[in-house]
């Protein structure tokens, strides 16, 4: 049965009700669905089980942008390993409720960092290619200033540039490094990059053939950007790629963008001379009491 709002006009007493919900639901689908697709840009968080302390945070200050989000997730259901649950290594529902789509990659025994983020982005990539633009964070960064992300948007449209990161080195004579923790990318750029990245990684002989001169994922995209002549809006760098220090760099202090799990690993680790996250940003389901009890204590002892 087809159906248009402006036939409630001509309907009879009992059958209006059934047709108001009918258009509520509709309306629904356009609000929290279809207008955030049709957008020129959307989001895409990627994540693994060492991030849900600070996901939920994540996910909430991105959504703040009313724009479309997808969250790759890494996978560790070891298909040898019968006893993980979904709440030991998933996101909490609350998480889930606030993307508009869920991706989980392929379950991996590489070890490292490397070899998962490849697959989280390509698939991410992958299941966003109507965007003209892509604008990805990892799982544990948050945004105090989520309308600025279109000012970083039209920043990149203002320079014609193809990526706008938080971090890029490119000195001469030195390995080119794009910061992968935070950028925004046109489409088409990201999947030449990734085609790039692809080619000189897998399989594991193409991986060996380029893993002394390419070097990690930073590397690889920054060589990726540097052979096929990307062009990169030049920013003010944070102090390293894992930006543990928040308001360094243009985007912590346009974006207000914060790497709150390397915060909080630096803080644990120097309590006399560094701040932890606000209390706001962690998620009390995926942090040990131990731990939120300390980040407790200190704010307490700062008021």
């Amino acid at each position: 049965m087809s159906f248009k709002r402006i036939d409630m006009r001509t309907l009879n007493k009992s059958d209006h009700a059934d047709y108001v919900t009918l258009a509520r639901r509709f309306t629904w689908c356009d609000k929290h669905i279809a207008f955030k697709y049709l957008k020129e840009i959307g989001i895409l968080l990627t994540s693994h089980p060492g991030n849900r302390a600070f996901l939920k945070a994540s996910v909430e200050t991105h959504a703040q942008t009313k724009l479309w989000i997808t969250l790759v997730y890494d996978n560790y259901f070891d298909p040898e390993r019968k006893d993980v649950s979904w709440d030991h290594v998933m996101p909490s529902r609350e998480v889930i409720d606030q993307v508009n789509a869920f991706i989980v990659g392929p379950y991996q025994k590489w070890g490292g960092v490397l070899y998962p983020y490849f697959w989280l982005l390509k698939l991410g990539l992958a299941a966003m290619d109507d965007f003209e633009y892509i604008y990805s964070a990892n799982g544990d960064c948050i945004v105090e200033k989520p309308e600025k992300i279109f000012e970083l948007l039209e920043r990149m449209k203002q320079e014609d540039a193809d990526f706008i990161s938080s971090g890029w080195w490119d000195e001469e004579g030195a390995r080119p490094v794009f910061n992968s923790t935070g950028f925004i990318g046109r489409t088409q750029a990201i999947r030449e990059m990734m085609r790039h990245f692809s080619e000189g990684f897998i399989p594991l002989k193409a991986y060996e053939s380029t893993c002394q001169e390419w070097g990690n994922c930073e590397g690889r995209m920054g060589r990726a950007i540097k052979d096929l002549d990307l062009k990169v809006v030049k920013l003010e760098n944070p102090k390293n790629e894992q930006l543990h220090e928040k308001y360094y760099g243009d985007w912590c202090k346009i974006l207000g963008f914060r790497h709150v799990h390397a915060e909080h690993n630096i803080w644990w680790r120097d309590k006399e001379t560094r701040v932890p996250p606000e209390l706001k940003y962690y998620d009390p389901k995926f942090i040990s009491a131990q731990e939120l009890e300390a980040v407790k204590r200190w704010w307490e002892k700062m008021q």
